[in-house]
């Protein structure tokens, strides 16, 4: 399992590499992701757990992009 780090930036799209920040979707609160090759994107369709355990795993849906892992958000906060 591989920990993202929650990004301190202001300018979030411009990514840094395996991390991520809060977002809404729907009125629900997701959270947005950086793969390990900076690509970011949301996390919409995934169940996060109280922990920060994102299920299932996560894919770069990036074409080209092979990343793929277990992921849990360090810092996430349950509502």
């Amino acid at each position: 399992m591989i920990e993202l780090r929650r990004a301190d930036r202001e300018n979030r799209w411009d990514a840094e590499l395996c991390t991520w920040w809060p977002a809404l979707s729907d009125g629900r609160r997701t959270a947005v992701a950086a793969c390990g090759a900076g690509h970011a994107y949301s996390l919409t369709g995934h169940k996060i757990a109280p922990d920060g355990t994102v299920t299932p795993s996560v894919v770069c849906p990036h074409e080209g992009c092979t990343w793929h892992e277990h992921v849990r958000l360090v810092g996430w906060r349950a509502a």
